[in-house]
């Protein structure tokens, strides 16, 4: 199976790269691309700080830190992280790959590598071995990883993987954080009945020999062979490809199932051959002191094949010839860059210099494809430890990914990326819905991506973010703010009990990204941005003289927008469930008036929308209050002409709102106000509402007066109802006010016999606020009208 059709083939909830050379324009266009189309959760890469220092001049790779994140690894010892594994793992699966092949190109696919895929089905062992080596990274002095937590989580899902399958010592995983490569293989050796021949494949030698001298002593094996790849190795400038000044003579061969290979040789392998079997290795270990003996951090796997009689077959082959030294190459006399590892938590930046030490007060920029802005002077600890505000930079990365922080101190300077918790969270949560989420986010969603989002929230309703209050709140419309509430799903309505729903001030654990990027989530569906533009207008990338191409591309828009509609009108079945006493209708609001914004559906359905939400919204507490007070004045006042200033003082009245406390921003809501009455002044609407007076204050007031509480007057109203003479006559007489019952809300039975009253009664209750009951002819009035 080729490597990238695995990457694709599963939705995988763990990924986990180590790499020494990085390309994230290779990892962007081919990997991630391939984990997207698989539906995985994010990313992980661990790289050698060589491989970061070379990804930072990456300008075209735009969505590092935001769509995955890159963890630098640094060792404490002479010697560089040089392993290449790959971990793709979720609750049902788990594959593991140990290569030769760098996170680039040419690392997978344009030189000539080798690649084990290991599964535990067959190689158990190799999982347990390679638990063992993500542990080590996280605990061993020798390295010292910026991701510990998830070198140990990759450990525990490798080990789960492994109790689901088989043990049988054929496959084993060798890594150098507990021994050398080359003492690893030469007791395994020992164990087949010693070393008769070593053939070996290596792009990299020592000029001296001195590693596989060092081999060939300890395995006390003479008959040692040399492949001489006939394409050439691939040239680094580091190491050569032939041990030219060794003092003993290697024989040069050509290994038979890599001659006819025109790649250049990258791949580090080699065949053990002993007296009882023979030993394949095959993974990131060049044929040096470094990879073999030294201080690289290495992985390779080992394939134990007892009592075979099969071995690599080999011809005469050609040293390569020797380069010239390069002369004439200047000295690189300017200062290393360093590397730090940081994450923006929100608008704080917290962070660790990495290599090489760095303290004190420095200099800080961050730059963004958008932009780039001194932050001012921050103070790194002892420990390389800093924070710093980077306030506004996260939107940035929602358009556009890629922020790199800089920091600088007298001739020295530090770069790393930023991982952008927020993003990283959500794909971790969400998966491949998130990148729909993050365009929405950033402003550069799509009607396909919005049509996705719906279809999502659809498909669980639970998954919507809602808001719970943590003080238990208060109605007031005044109160449009954050404080004292967390963001979180609208399961959690059904479930939890709101007073105590949990809120984590710290900004390093996942929750707290998690809440903030519902809050943002939530915050965007009040965003105003206008409609998309008109899809057979065309645009920059679109041929406007192919009518075929526009007219389809206009259809497949319109097709998404009449999808957001149905999916929105089926959410709100569930957003506006009773048993959720109101607590989703502000989510609701701010969400139809998002579609409204975007699609401007017909008025009919928006005041559908409008009337079914209002009529859920049990407070005014929450951050759209300023939506919901534009929005009931607007509604109510698209009604018959007189009636709407005592219906929008009735809704606020009924949900403890005091009208001449109300803040109104008639600038809210534009798109309602747009389709369904741009005439209406909100204004106005408000005023007339504060001056009008309802039913049911006009009963309260004649309930104050009879009990001598009160005034004669304010219930002109009452005065205009056919049943005037028998209130007045009550108004003045303890005894026909007796007969009048009152009722705290429209009832549909006699309050005295608990019969059902005739529908018309009951309007006449709902609506005026009185009514005679037939069957006991008492005067009923109702207070909540």
């Amino acid at each position: 199976m080729n490597p990238v059709d695995l990457v694709s083939s599963a939705p995988w909830t763990r990924v986990v790269l180590t790499t020494y050379a990085l390309s994230l324009s290779f990892f962007e266009a081919v990997i991630l691309d391939a984990l997207l189309r698989g539906r995985a959760r994010g990313a992980l890469i661990l790289s050698d700080l060589e491989g970061v220092r070379a990804a930072l001049s990456e300008e075209g790779a735009r969505r590092v830190g935001r769509d995955y994140e890159i963890s630098p690894v640094v060792c404490n010892r002479p010697g560089v992280f040089h392993p290449k594994i790959s971990v793709l793992s979720n609750d049902d699966d788990t594959h593991l790959l140990v290569g030769s092949g760098n996170l680039t190109f040419s690392g997978w696919g344009g030189n000539l590598e080798v690649i084990e895929h290991l599964h535990p089905s067959f190689a158990a062992d190799a999982f347990d071995d390679g638990a063992a080596f993500f542990e080590a990274l996280a605990t061993s002095d020798a390295v010292q990883t910026t991701d510990g937590n998830a070198c140990r989580e990759v450990a525990t899902d490798l080990r789960k993987a492994a109790e689901r399958g088989q043990r049988n010592g054929q496959f084993r995983l060798l890594h150098s954080l507990d021994a050398p490569i080359a003492e690893q293989i030469a007791l395994y050796a020992e164990e087949l009945g010693g070393a008769t021949r070593i053939a070996v494949a290596s792009p990299y030698f020592d000029l001296d020999g001195n590693g596989i001298s060092k081999l060939e002593a300890m395995t006390n094996c003479d008959n040692f062979v040399l492949h001489s790849h006939p394409s050439g190795s691939v040239g680094a400038g580091i190491a050569p490809p032939w041990p030219y000044a060794s003092k003993q003579q290697w024989e040069p061969v050509t290994l038979s199932h890599l001659r006819g290979d025109h790649r250049r040789l990258h791949a580090k392998t080699m065949e053990v051959q002993c007296k009882q079997g023979r030993l394949l290795v095959a993974g990131s270990a060049n044929a040096t002191n470094a990879g073999l003996f030294g201080n690289n951090i290495e992985a390779s796997v080992l394939r134990v094949q007892q009592d075979t009689k099969l071995y690599w077959q080999t011809s005469v082959g050609t040293p390569p010839v020797r380069s010239a030294p390069d002369d004439e190459k200047e000295a690189d006399t300017e200062a290393e860059l360093g590397v730090l590892h940081a994450k923006l938590e929100g608008d704080t930046v917290v962070g660790r210099i990495l290599k090489p030490h760095g303290s004190g007060k420095m200099q800080a920029s961050l730059r963004s494809p958008l932009r780039s802005a001194a932050l001012g002077e921050i103070e790194a600890d002892e420990q390389g430890q800093f924070s710093l505000s980077a306030a506004g930079f996260e939107l940035d990365a929602l358009k556009t990914g890629r922020l790199v922080l800089r920091l600088e101190k007298d001739r020295g300077s530090w770069e790393g990326f930023l991982s952008i918790s927020v993003t990283l969270e959500l794909i971790r949560r969400t998966g491949s819905i998130a990148s729909k989420l993050i365009a929405m986010l950033g402003g550069t969603d799509t009607p396909e991506d919005v049509a996705a989002i719906l279809a999502w929230f659809k498909e669980d309703p639970r998954r919507l973010p809602a808001i719970a209050s943590v003080s238990g709140g208060g109605s007031s419309a005044a109160a449009n703010t954050t404080q004292g509430t967390t963001f979180i799903t609208l399961s959690d309505l059904t479930t939890a009990h709101l007073t105590s729903a949990p809120q984590s001030g710290d900004l390093s654990d996942p929750q707290f990204a998690w809440q903030r990027a519902m809050a943002m989530i939530r915050s965007s569906f009040v965003q105003i941005r206008g409609p998309w533009p008109d899809a057979a207008s065309g645009g920059d990338d679109v041929d406007e003289d192919d009518v075929e191409g526009l007219s389809e591309r206009a259809s497949a828009q319109q097709r998404a927008k009449d999808k957001s509609r149905r999916n929105f009108s089926e959410l709100l079945e569930v957003i506006l469930d009773p048993a959720l006493k109101g607590g989703a209708a502000p989510l609701a609001l701010s969400l139809a008036h998002f579609l409204t914004d975007r699609i401007r559906p017909e008025t009919h359905e928006v005041q559908s929308w409008v009337r079914r939400i209002l009529h859920q919204v049990s407070d005014l507490s929450s951050p759209e209050a300023d939506t919901i007070v534009a929005t009931a004045l607007l509604y109510h006042g698209t009604l018959q002409e007189g009636s709407s200033p005592i219906m929008a003082r009735r809704f606020f009245l009924k949900r403890g709102v005091d009208l001449n406390k109300v803040k109104l921003d008639p600038d809210c809501i534009p798109a309602f106000i747009e389709v369904l009455n741009p005439q209406v002044d909100l204004v106005a609407e408000l005023h007339r509402a504060q001056i009008a007076v309802t039913i049911g204050e006009q009963i309260h007031s004649y309930l104050e007066a009879a009990a001598g509480r009160g005034p004669d007057d304010g219930f002109d109203s009452l005065k205009k109802s056919p049943h005037w003479p028998r209130l007045l006559r009550a108004l003045h007489n303890p005894n026909d006010f007796a007969k009048i019952s009152v009722v705290e809300e429209a009832t549909g039975l006699c309050p005295r016999k608990h019969i059902l009253l005739p529908s018309a009664k009951r309007s006449a209750l709902k609506s005026e606020g009185v009514a005679v009951c037939d069957c006991c002819g008492r005067v009923i009035l109702n207070k909540d009208c």
